[in-house]
């Protein structure tokens, strides 16, 4: 029958595989191209081959997002004017040897995500980086910075005892909170989401033309690649290459603690004395606690 396979795993489960051509309303050419409209790339796309072709592997060693960049440019990579009522986070990628990656984000009142400031060094000190972290326009109208979930390790051998990294920057100045995962699939699904239908729609999440860091390596992001081994022993998660990632990794951890905001509530309140508990007490108290910080 068009469009209907049958076949029998390794364990002798029967599967039954239905490709978009087994209805028959969905087999002429003008039907397949209105189809195609929706899918970055169209037919030759990873996006159509996974979901209209059943291709397991479409993603494997892809280029992520470089296409979507690249055709809708200038609805992606924009100026916006922040508004002081937008609210605002940072996120860190901390390295030393790697690049350290540190970016504002903010979220206007339709819930539109731009990325506003970047900082992006290599062979920087926690001091001198958290000097340029306070140094940022938004510094002090954050709600929180949030970071990946490894600097919270107490794995820094010191005189007075082990200490985290997220430690050291708190010696600084700069509290962090830990991203609720490391995950790319969620962040994957959600920009995926927020740039669905450029060619109608606006970009919900744009990036500051002078993160120039951040949009060379968002175009130069890559599908891991998916051997045939790993296909057939259990279901891989979507995961990007492990390299030029670092402005990727913190707006995962800012994605993923937006998108549970329950889980970082939590955190956010151990952590007297930051941002976020200011926030807390202005609300408290009924008083604009950054008059005194002006």
């Amino acid at each position: 029958m068009t469009g209907i396979e049958e076949y029998r795993t390794k364990e002798d489960f029967k599967v039954l595989k239905v490709h978009y051509t087994a209805d028959p309303d969905k087999r002429s050419e003008n039907v397949i191209a209105e189809l195609e409209k929706g899918y970055p790339g169209g037919r030759a796309g990873a996006a159509w081959r996974k979901e209209m072709e059943i291709d397991f592997t479409a993603y494997s060693g892809q280029l992520f997002i470089h296409d979507i960049i690249q055709a809708h440019k200038s609805k992606i990579i924009v100026d916006r004017k922040v508004e002081t009522h937008w609210l605002k986070f940072g996120s860190l990628d901390w390295g030393r040897r790697n690049a350290a990656s540190y970016h504002v984000y903010t979220v206007d009142e339709n819930k539109d995500i731009y990325s506003a400031e970047e900082i992006y060094l290599n062979n920087i000190s926690i001091p001198g980086f958290s000097e340029l972290i306070k140094a940022t326009e938004y510094y002090k109208q954050l709600h929180y910075i949030v970071a990946d979930p490894s600097l919270f390790s107490k794995n820094q051998e010191m005189e007075a005892g082990a200490e985290s990294i997220a430690d050291k920057f708190r010696a600084q100045g700069i509290t962090l909170i830990p991203a609720p995962s490391r995950k790319d699939e969620p962040a994957i699904n959600e920009l995926l989401d927020r740039w669905d239908h450029l060619e109608t729609k606006r970009a919900r999440f744009t990036i500051n033309p002078r993160n120039t860091k951040q949009i060379w390596e968002f175009e130069h992001l890559r599908y891991k690649e998916l051997t045939t081994a790993l296909l057939e022993n259990r279901n891989p998660h979507e995961v990007l290459v492990d390299k030029d990632n670092h402005s990727w990794d913190d707006f995962k951890y800012f994605i993923l603690s937006y998108l549970y905001p329950a889980q970082m509530q939590e955190l956010i309140k151990i952590h007297k004395g930051s941002v976020a508990w200011f926030l807390e007490q202005d609300e408290i108290a009924e008083k604009d606690w950054r008059k005194h910080y002006a």
